[in-house]
């Protein structure tokens, strides 16, 4: 399952860059301030990408252990959509997989009862292409995981978007929430089937 857009109806990570900011502010912390709103200028201005910007953040708060995460996560408590699928239904292997950071997603992932949680994780080198748990990298992550545990397949996916495709392509069936006509068009173009919730 998606965290942004799926499990939640937000994108978690833009509610997190505005937490850091309330924290830098509360905590005077300037330098992670400075941080912040350089990579959202840049951002902003398009001279970097989004998987930089999460890159230079990410990198910024590495080892704060005064970042309260938790605190973060149930300030997001009334983001969170109620999917009957994930209520209703038995699936041997939950697994969240996001391109969200992992400081945060594995917390929700815990809370929520999946048995594993696959994100972007924080940063300790320099920056590279794949980084950022998202397309292909997540599909990747994906396989890796099922694979230790000698599953050969994908059952079911739960998106709301078509960057999850090299996903979609490889699962057995496919569920929406609250997709966007694009992505609806881009999955009936592929000759994907998918349900929508």
């Amino acid at each position: 399952m998606d965290l942004d857009g799926t499990l939640y109806n937000i994108n978690t990570f833009h509610f997190f860059i505005k937490y850091l900011v309330r924290f830098s502010l509360k905590t005077f912390n300037v330098k992670l301030l400075f941080t912040l709103i350089k990579a959202m200028i840049l951002r902003v201005f398009r001279v970097i990408n989004h998987s930089k910007m999460k890159f230079i953040i990410l990198k910024a708060v590495r080892g704060n252990d005064k970042i309260n995460c938790k605190a973060f996560v149930s300030s997001l408590s009334k983001y969170k959509n109620q999917l009957q699928i994930m209520e209703g239904a038995s699936f041997d292997i939950k697994v969240l997989a996001t391109a969200a950071p992992n400081c945060y997603s594995k917390i929700i992932a815990l809370q929520e009862g999946f048995d594993v949680c696959l994100a972007t994780n924080t940063p300790i080198n320099n920056y590279q292409q794949d980084f950022e748990n998202v397309k292909e990298v997540k599909k990747q992550s994906v396989i890796n995981y099922l694979q230790s545990l000698s599953i050969d397949h994908v059952d079911t996916i739960v998106t709301d978007h078509y960057d999850d495709l090299p996903l979609i392509k490889i699962a057995k069936q496919v569920i929406l929430v609250n997709p966007s006509k694009e992505t609806q068009n881009i999955l009936k173009q592929n000759q994907i089937f998918f349900n929508i919730v």
